[in-house]
């Protein structure tokens, strides 16, 4: 009996070894190139591989140059272009999928007619981890960088720059974050500047989409600046499974050369359709904004309606610390500023907050299907045709 426990025991270990011990099989050249080329084909693409060559017993290094990708989303056709791209391609234990390491050089441009809307691109650090479902030819993961990338306007010396960059996609989150930015005029006149952004959307365990948002330290060359930003949404009748494929669309189109602007713009419009099919309440679980000694503080439930004026009705709420310095720069309805003339909603909307905790200022509020914005009883938002 104890014998036959001992040999039992080492057939499990030896079981649980072999088990651990298990490794992806090696990758051949060409089955690295073939992988390698319908990720090119799929995402427009167009490459000339200058070498390949087996490394480490188990991948494949392939070096690219004359890289193009035609960009999208932009007021005038342009164009990516770089050489010397380097991409490591691994196999995986999963059945149909492989690993690339890409590797960007430090210098690119975006090529344009324009003279203006060209740039000379300088990246440190940049490059991404992807792995590829070959059978499928679509991204399982992705992880993207650049410890620095900046873009200048070769004549005016206008410029863009970003530390930190992070592009992240997995099965069950979305990230975008960045560190340090900053862009100006021409002759680098600054014309803005941020110290922090994140943006990550996800599942909760009851598969509700979460979306969560944050900046600290932008500086803007106006009166009002929301220095510091922080929203936290989520919708329980929008759920990820039906999220989740708009928003791999979208980051995939933000790698294949679609302008972020236009496509977050595209998610977005999307994201918001599919929340009016579902009838899906969008909670704003709380915000909070920082700017130049005023905080606000609240929450509220919007739903996303297609016959909606401005696509959404729901309600919010918040409290105001530093009412007073907006008085002192807007005025009140009966006297206001040149500023405040310009804007009387927010003169309006200011005026009609009630006493609230610690120094605060309440307001709770309305957004209705006409488009009019009442703030505690008092509608201080109406359209230019009047409803």
């Amino acid at each position: 009996m104890q014998l036959r426990k001992a040999l039992t025991g080492f057939g499990v270990l030896a079981i649980s070894i072999a088990g651990l011990t298990t490794r992806a099989d090696a990758i051949s050249v060409e089955d690295a190139r073939t992988a390698v080329d319908a990720i090119l084909m799929q995402s427009g693409i167009s490459a000339t591989e200058v070498d390949a060559r087996p490394i480490d017993g188990d991948a494949v290094e392939l070096v690219y140059d004359a890289v193009s990708l035609d960009l999208s989303g932009y007021s005038s056709p342009r164009q990516l272009a770089m050489d010397d791209v380097l991409v490591t391609v691994r196999d995986t234990d999963s059945a149909n999928q492989v690993d690339l390491d890409v590797k960007l050089p430090e210098q690119a441009k975006m090529l344009a007619e324009a003279t203006t809307d060209q740039r000379d691109l300088t990246l440190r650090n940049a490059g991404g981890y992807l792995r590829w479902d070959t059978a499928r030819n679509v991204p399982v993961t992705f992880d993207g960088f650049a410890d620095f990338l900046v873009g200048d306007e070769p004549v005016s010396r206008k410029h863009w720059l970003i530390n930190g960059l992070i592009i992240q996609w997995l099965p069950e989150m979305a990230k975008i974050a960045w560190q340090a930015a900053e862009w100006t005029g021409p002759n680098r006149e600054k014309r803005g500047s941020i110290k922090s952004a994140n943006f990550t959307l996800y599942p909760d365990d009851d598969g509700a989409t979460h979306l969560d948002y944050s900046h600290d330290g932008l500086w803007l060359p106006s009166l009002i600046q929301p220095r510091t930003v922080r929203v936290k949404t989520s919708s329980a009748g929008l759920p990820w499974s039906d999220a989740q494929p708009i928003i791999e669309k979208g980051f995939h189109d933000i790698l294949t050369g679609t302008a972020p602007r236009f496509a977050r713009r595209q998610i977005g419009d999307a994201l918001w359709k599919k929340a009016a099919q579902n009838g899906a309440p969008v909670k704003v679980d709380e915000f909070y904004i920082e700017s130049r000694g005023l905080e606000a503080l609240g929450s509220g439930e919007f739903l996303a309606q297609a016959a909606a004026r401005y696509g959404f009705t729901g309600d919010f709420d918040f409290r105001l610390l530093g009412q007073e310095k907006l008085v002192d720069l807007l005025g009140t309805p009966d006297n206001p500023t040149i500023l405040g003339a310009l804007v009387p909603f927010a003169v309006n909307g200011l005026a009609a907050g009630r006493p609230g905790p610690q120094g605060t200022t309440e307001y709770d509020g309305q957004l209705l299907p006409d488009g009019r914005v009442v703030v505690n009883g008092l509608t201080v938002f109406r359209t230019a045709d009047g409803s």
